[in-house]
């Protein structure tokens, strides 16, 4: 068993990129830590239900669907903190 590491530092990148153009111009419109481990959760029922790419056999989750969520988060709190 190999964890194919390629695709989850592709995904963390291009989830960065996306987080950092999020923009949240309405005032009405935060995120609480609650939202965010709401839409955690859910990303790992719906990577759990995705199953991993048919030839890698490392896990049973998608692991590139949770990275690029993961990098999404990263890229809006980092770029959400710098403006």
């Amino acid at each position: 068993m190999m964890l194919i590491i390629g695709p989850i530092i592709f995904a963390l990148i291009l989830g960065i990129i996306i987080g950092s153009q999020i923009k949240l111009n309405n005032n009405d419109t935060h995120f609480t830590l609650g939202a965010f481990i709401v839409i955690l959760i859910a990303g790992i029922i719906v990577a759990w239900q995705s199953g991993n790419y048919p030839f890698y056999t490392d896990l049973p989750i998608s692991t590139a669907f949770l990275s690029a969520l993961i990098g999404i988060f990263v890229g809006k709190l980092i770029f959400a903190r710098s403006k």
